[in-house]
């Protein structure tokens, strides 16, 4: 098992304020605010993380570019760069 698919699993097994705090957590290292599909609407909503917490609901509409490839997050966890536009097109597990 891949260290994505236990942070994942760990993640589910997490009541929701404590599953909230580590996404607080990840933060740190996520590049989704800057990046250029990146927008006001998800910035107000706090929408990130999208590797892990999927796809925006109602923010990202459009793909104008990706840095997930270069992301730390991504590569703390050995995402790889297979999958991108996390955003717009789901998380890692929904896109495998």
């Amino acid at each position: 098992m891949d260290e994505f698919v236990e942070l994942m699993e760990e993640l589910s097994q997490m009541k929701s304020e404590e599953r909230s705090e580590k996404i607080k957590q990840l933060e740190v290292d996520c590049v989704c605010p800057t990046c250029p599909t990146y927008n006001d609407c998800a910035k107000e909503k706090g929408d990130n993380v999208f590797c892990v917490t999927g796809k925006s609901k109602d923010c990202i509409t459009m793909e104008l570019g990706c840095l997930c490839p270069t992301c730390p997050l991504a590569q703390k966890y050995d995402i790889g760069i297979t999958y991108n536009f996390y955003c717009h097109r789901g998380n890692e597990i929904e896109q495998r």
